[in-house]
């Protein structure tokens, strides 16, 4: 078993990998804990924009403590607000010159905007009803604020006039006029948003304070390949050799490789899957600061539109997010899940891997239908910003587990020498500054409520697994799929020109103006 004199190697400094390297380090915890990531956060500082690709490695991410039944989940998100809010605090009260690149003391790593959860209908969903009845039983009810509920109302107003600069009916009367404005919907104040990046350069800054060793950049941080020892019964992990020809020695190796974890090792067919998230960006031109305003996390929250109880198969599953410092609004769909299955170079086993701006074979646009489906509710919801356009667009890669849960466990079959810690599903980022607590106790085998949770387990024949039963031939494999042109960002009306001369002057394009002006929604 793992104990605080094991030499600890993590691949992936990702949340899973930071959240693990912090908290094994902290304290008088272990000495011995490198990470090593192919990417050169060091330089980039995980900035999306500069080649980072991996999930954590994003513009923002919601937090929220609703899950439903799911109470370990809001436990845990409870569990890591203050942390976020000390967080706040530590970098205000900073020097410039003694943060990480990226950061500045006037950074916040999490904004408590709000997070607005809108029904499908004139009623709340029955997930919705969960969230109500265990933030009741946790005695944290006051926190949600149901749209139709008159009480609710009230006391959202109350907190307004204690604090005036929150905005709470102001955030939720922009959704007034979307469906006929006969939809209800909960508004959670104790929620918000993370700026990912910069809290993923931050928590590396700790790590290293705490003693950890990072090794990072395309050659000597990359995974080459495991280093085995024995076979059968007897079979260890002792190591890993980069791309760069070294070899480095271990105890145990954690693989928290994110949507790259299935084929960094293959033993996970079964367990997890890569499956993509679309995102959509809309850039505001300076000039609009009626929408700099509107858009702000002063007067805007986070927002979410069928993710439970979807209009259809594929119509739901959206979110969105305040306007970013640099005048982003960013937009996600996940309504459907894009595979993307290739055949692994060493197994030859089928399995989905990540196909990013910056991976080989290159992923320029989305899928067409996560575009069209994109355009639909954000043309309701927000027509002001139809003139505009989508900007910019990302698939975004999670590892998706059978159930949801968490995958982080001993892998079978290697003497526990070989650990994963992955399964985020898309929603393990908010749990940054907790995660690793619970993933040092499995390492340790330590019980807690999480390490029975988070058990390695695999899909079993016959039975649902969240998608990962359907295989290559579920009908949301990129190969199947039309992918979206450039002249899809641009809203438009059956028969109208989709970009105005005037609104050549935005810039907003980025020089993809010229290709479009003339086309016509057929």
């Amino acid at each position: 078993m793992t104990t605080s004199e094991s030499k600890v190697v993590i691949i992936g400094a990702g949340v899973f990998g930071l959240s693990t390297a912090l908290h094994l380090a902290k304290g008088e915890g272990y000495k011995d804990v490198t990470v090593f990531d192919y990417q050169p956060y060091q330089d980039n500082a995980y900035n999306p924009s500069e080649g980072c690709d991996g999930a954590s490695a994003d513009v923002n991410k919601i937090y929220r403590c609703t899950y439903g039944d799911e109470t370990e989940y809001q436990d845990l998100a409870f569990s890591g607000r203050p942390i976020w809010l000390e967080w706040n605090e530590q970098i205000a009260k900073s020097k410039p010159e003694d943060l990480p690149k990226g950061l500045t003391p006037e950074t916040k790593l999490f904004v408590p905007c709000g997070f607005y959860r809108l029904a499908v209908g004139p009623q709340l969903s029955a997930y919705d009803q969960m969230c109500l009845d265990e933030l009741e039983k946790a005695g944290l009810r006051e926190e949600l604020h149901v749209k139709k509920n008159a009480a609710d109302m009230a006391r959202l107003a109350e907190k307004d006039k204690a604090d005036p600069s929150t905005h709470w009916l102001e955030k939720i009367s922009v959704f007034d006029n979307f469906q006929g404005g006969t939809l209800d919907g909960f508004v959670d104040t104790v929620a918000g948003m993370t700026y990912a990046d910069k809290s993923c350069a931050w928590a590396r800054y700790l790590c290293e304070k705490a003693g950890v060793k990072f090794i990072l950049g395309p050659e000597v941080g990359k995974l080459d390949d495991l280093i085995y020892e024995g076979e059968g019964d007897s079979k260890k992990v002792v190591g890993l050799k980069t791309a760069d020809g070294k070899e480095h020695k271990a105890d145990v190796v954690v693989v928290a490789c994110g949507g790259w974890t299935p084929s960094v090792l293959p033993d996970l067919n079964g367990a997890l899957e890569a499956t993509a998230g679309s995102v959509a960006t809309i850039t505001i031109p300076k000039e609009r600061q009626d929408l700099w305003d509107k858009f702000s996390p002063e007067k805007f929250p986070c927002w979410g539109y069928g993710l439970t109880g979807h209009v259809s198969p594929e119509y739901g599953g959206f979110y969105g997010f305040p306007i970013t410092p640099e005048g982003k609004i960013k937009i996600g769909y996940r309504g459907r899940k894009w595979t993307n299955y290739q055949t692994h170079p060493k197994t030859g086993q089928r399995l989905s891997v990540p196909k990013t701006k910056y991976t080989p074979d290159k992923a320029v646009n989305l899928p067409k239908k996560a575009i069209v489906n994109i355009k639909k509710v954000v043309f309701e919801l927000f027509p002001e910003l139809r003139g505009i356009g989508i900007t910019d667009t990302r698939m975004c890669w999670y590892t998706d587990s059978v159930d949801n849960s968490f995958v982080i466990d001993y892998v079978p079959g290697y003497n526990k020498t070989l650990f994963v810690a992955s399964g985020g599903s898309g929603h393990g980022f908010k749990f940054l500054p907790v995660l690793g607590k619970h993933v040092k106790n499995q390492l340790e085998g330590v019980q807690d409520q999480f390490t029975p949770l988070w058990k390695f387990r695999k899909a079993v024949p016959g039975e649902h697994a969240n998608g990962l039963e359907e295989g290559e031939n579920s009908g949301r494999n990129l190969a199947s799929l039309e992918l979206a042109d450039v002249s899809d960002w641009v809203w438009a009306e059956p028969g109208e020109v989709k970009i105005e001369e005037d609104e050549k002057s935005n810039g907003v394009l980025n020089g993809l103006v010229d290709k479009v002006k003339s086309l016509v929604v057929s």
